[in-house]
This record gives C-alpha cells, sequence and structure tokens, in this order.
C-alpha cells in the first residue's frame, strides 16, 4: 500500500480505506498493523451502497481462483483471522478513484473477496485526469 500510495500521490491523488467495521474493532485492527493510510469506518455500509457494491454469494469463497487469492496472500504473510462482530463476510468492497466534485474516474467494484485491481490498472485511467484542484477553468484551452 505504500508504494502505491506515493505512486497515486505523485498523480494529486490520495488514498482512503473504508471499512464496515464498527469503530473499537478499527481501533483494534489499526493498532496491530501498519497501513500508512488513513482508515474510516462505515459499519452501515452506506458508502458501500452508495458505489453500488453488492454481497458475494457463500459459495463464491470455494472458487478456485478466490481460494488461490487466499494462499497467495498467506504466503505473503497475511493472516486468516475470526470475523469481529457485525462484520458481514459476504460484503463485497471496490476500489474508486475520485476526481473534484467526486466524480468517479476509476471504478472498479470486487466480483469476489479478493478482487482488486493492480496499481498499473489505476494509474492507467489517471493520465487525463488532472489532480484534485487542478482543473482548468471551463473556458481554458485544454493542455
Amino acid at each position: 500500500m505504500a508504494a502505491a500510495r506515493e505512486q497515486l500521490a505523485a498523480r494529486g491523488c490520495s488514498v482512503l480505506v473504508v471499512t464496515q467495521a464498527q469503530p473499537k474493532w478499527l481501533a483494534h485492527y489499526a493498532a496491530r498493523t501498519n497501513w500508512g493510510v488513513p482508515l474510516a469506518c462505515d459499519p452501515e455500509r452506506r458508502a458501500y451502497a452508495a458505489f453500488g457494491l453488492g454481497r458475494a454469494k457463500w459459495r463464491t469463497f470455494f472458487n478456485p481462483r478466490v481460494l488461490w487469492g487466499y494462499f497467495r496472500a498467506m504466503f505473503r504473510g497475511y493472516r486468516v483471522r475470526a470475523p469481529y462482530a457485525d462484520e458481514d463476510l459476504l460484503q463485497l468492497g471496490g476500489d474508486f478513484v475520485l476526481a473534484k466534485g467526486l466524480r468517479a474516474v476509476f471504478a472498479r467494484p470486487s466480483v469476489n473477496p479478493t478482487d482488486r485491481p493492480t496499481v498499473s490498472d489505476v494509474l492507467a485511467a489517471l493520465p487525463s485526469v488532472p489532480p484534485m484542484g487542478d482543473e482548468p477553468a471551463p473556458d481554458a484551452p485544454p493542455g
């Protein structure tokens, strides 16, 4: 995440991770990990709903791609944990880049729990997008 944050910052973007965790669980998690990016709680999953993020079916977890995604993550040090109270294991996430005015310039709702775009995918969506606050005036020529 740190490398991605630096690459995105070079394009005028910042990272915010939104989780469905209750504030007390997020504080507990944040104390044990070092994400290096801001974390926000959305236990009512309003942001999830606003971005049209759905829920997976239980059988999704037994899909070979999903299982392989978890195995790869575990090989890199990810530790499987028991869910927190009130956590919806079926809630899917997504990755979004918003420009000024909350206009989505990159949107990738996850189709399964391990579905995430690469940093390259996200950066590829950004070259034509000016950093927030740096959009040309409406009557200014592009360039």
